[in-house]
């Protein structure tokens, strides 16, 4: 019969192998929220709050060695840090300032859970999980960059025509819609700039499903019923 330590032990271990699952829980829970929760003042921190668990899934996901537990939490830091003030204070240096550290955040984020869904060993759940978050995070990475460019090139994107200071809602939205290169046309960009960027943006998003994932479901192996999972892999 288990002891209360070994109970609590295995349930650790089942929420480690799982943290891309949170991850990507969270990062759904901010795409439902945004478009009803950001036009009030508790709507706005409740998606803030919403930020935080995304930060701190993220940090978990990638943490597997204290290097990037450490690099990640001074990245993750300043981003919580400017987005209060930005929200308290609307002011658009705030906001690019909160966007640019997001996205440095992001983009390590990104690039150590890529090295561990492209791993070579056994596929597991987890992985899935890992892979969905990783493509999420895409959009949401390349939507701070839209924000930060739209801040030191004003007009960067129009909305039905007109010049636009895209707000992050938008932001994540027109990403959403390059990186799945279905444009429906009411965000728009308007400068070279911007228009070259949402060149590479589609770029990312085509090769990330015609290759990644066409590596991740056929490269490696499946775990079976009768196959143990090796020792980095229950390590990760």
């Amino acid at each position: 019969m288990s002891t209360p330590i070994e109970t609590l032990h295995l349930d650790l271990g089942q929420i480690r192998e799982q943290r891309c699952l949170f991850l990507l829980l969270a990062l759904v829970a901010l795409l439902v929220a945004l478009p009803f929760l950001s036009t009030t003042t508790i709507g706005r921190v409740l998606i803030n709050l919403i930020n935080i668990v995304i930060l701190l899934t993220a940090v978990a996901a990638v943490g597997r060695s204290t290097r990037s537990w450490v690099i990640a939490f001074f990245l993750g830091l300043p981003v919580l840090l400017f987005q209060v003030v930005a929200l308290q204070s609307r002011a658009p240096e705030h906001f690019a300032l909160s966007w640019g550290f997001a996205a440095a955040f992001y983009a390590f984020i990104l690039a150590n859970l890529l090295q561990y869904v492209l791993r070579r060993d056994t596929m597991t759940e987890d992985k899935i999980y890992g892979a969905i978050a990783a493509y999420i995070l895409i959009a949401i990475l390349w939507a701070f960059v839209d924000g930060i460019l739209q801040y030191f090139y004003p007009g960067a994107y129009t909305f039905l025509g007109a010049p636009k200071f895209l707000d992050m809602g938008e932001l994540i939205y027109f990403s959403f819609t390059v990186l799945m290169t279905v444009g429906f046309g009411d965000i728009t960009p308007a400068l070279i700039q911007s228009r070259f960027f949402t060149i590479l943006e589609g770029i990312t998003g085509v090769m990330y499903v015609a290759i990644l994932i066409a590596r991740l479901t056929g490269l490696y192996p499946m775990r079976g019923p009768g196959v143990t999972p090796r020792r980095e892999d229950r390590q990760g």
